[in-house]
């Protein structure tokens, strides 16, 4: 990742206390000098709007904002490095203007020093420019015990808001006591799209949600977090990603989609008799594989006529004992042949296999 080291300075030097904001708060309000951060790329531009101060002491959701030009991801990042990423900012369409409400519970207490960090490129892509819209400022962070008893939940890493998707996304979610994390529409419960895999710690989830199993269009989605695993009751629900809008453009129709309504978690331990259950349309054959590959198959579904779901009893005493991994795929056509869409309605897990 390229660093604009111009453009940083040119920001640092930019920032202003103006006297009418609320207490510990930075901002810039518009049309007042100076002028915004400087770019190595014409038509990229970033710089802080609103912030805390230097010194100031967080507690709970904390809104950051930042304007520009040119803006297709903005995080706030550690006051060096990449990693973690504390917070991933929603974008407007206009690539305008980037807002994050931060959860300051996610952040390392007593003291958090961070940076606000814009680039040209959406993340993940090669020789990105970056701006640091805000230099490094140290927080002191103050949150009592959660009521929940330690359970947090916030997105480190999704599409923005009014995002345009295609093919294979992951989206990973970081807190604490996470037992089960979903992707749902945005308000609701069904039909689930995608359920991550969770660490053991209960600290880390991830999901590759493919997002050919949908039909091109606008989706509201969030991502909600419970603290115990599906089906379990009193569990209580973080709402780790607001709603946000997706643009799916796969070149996918309703006549080819689906999706997993039942399988083993990542992590779980497996004995007998194991059901896999895919729902959707146009489904022509679906198949257990490997993680990455096609070969060896493991086992094939059965697929009803109507191509509306897909099922498999695997029978666990056929395979070894110990750590086995796998994925789902579902393609549009029936065995071998040319031209087959695939789904991977599973993305890969990893279970225990036990006698």
């Amino acid at each position: 990742m390229v660093t604009s080291t111009f453009a940083r300075a040119a920001c640092a030097a930019a920032l202003i206390l103006p006297a009418l904001l609320p207490a510990g708060v930075h901002a810039e309000p518009p049309g007042a000098a100076p002028a915004p951060a400087l770019s190595v790329t014409p038509g990229f531009h970033a710089q802080v709007s609103a912030a805390p101060a230097p010194g100031a002491a967080l507690t709970g959701k904390v809104r950051l904002e930042v304007r520009g030009s040119g803006l297709q991801n903005v995080e706030l990042l550690p006051a060096s490095g990449y990693a973690p990423r504390y917070g991933v900012f929603n974008i407007s369409p206009e690539r305008n203007f980037a807002w994050l409400d931060l959860d300051t519970r996610l952040l390392p207490a007593p003291s958090a020093a961070v940076r606000i960090s814009a680039f040209d490129r959406p993340a993940g892509q090669a020789g990105a420019v970056e701006i640091v819209a805000m230099p490094a400022r140290t927080w002191s962070i103050s949150n009592p015990p959660p009521a929940t008893g330690g359970f947090v939940a916030v997105t480190d890493a999704a599409p923005g808001d009014n995002a345009v998707v295609r093919g294979i996304t992951r989206i990973t979610v970081r807190g604490n006591r996470l037992a089960n994390v979903e992707l749902l529409p945005a308000t609701g419960y069904l039909p689930r799209l995608g359920v991550f895999n969770v660490s053991a710690d209960g600290s880390t989830a991830w999901l590759d949600f493919d997002t050919r199993g949908l039909p091109d269009g606008v989706r509201g989605v969030r991502v909600s977090a419970f603290s115990m695993l599906p089906g379990q009751p009193g569990a209580a629900e973080a709402v780790a990603m607001s709603p946000r809008r997706w643009d799916f453009r796969n070149g996918a129709t309703s006549a080819f989609s689906v999706s997993a309504v039942q399988a083993p978690l990542h992590g779980e331990i497996l004995s007998g008799v194991v059901r896999f259950e895919i729902r959707g349309t146009g489904i022509r054959n679906a198949e257990l594989l490997p993680p990455t590959g096609y070969l060896p198959r493991i086992a094939y579904f059965n697929v009803s006529r109507d191509g509306t779901m897909a099922w498999l009893d695997l029978h666990t005493s056929a395979l070894p004992t110990g750590a086995f991994s796998a994925r789902v795929s579902v393609f549009s056509t029936a065995g071998e042949q040319a031209g087959a869409k695939e789904i991977v309605a599973m993305p890969a897990r990893q279970f225990t296999i036990v006698r």
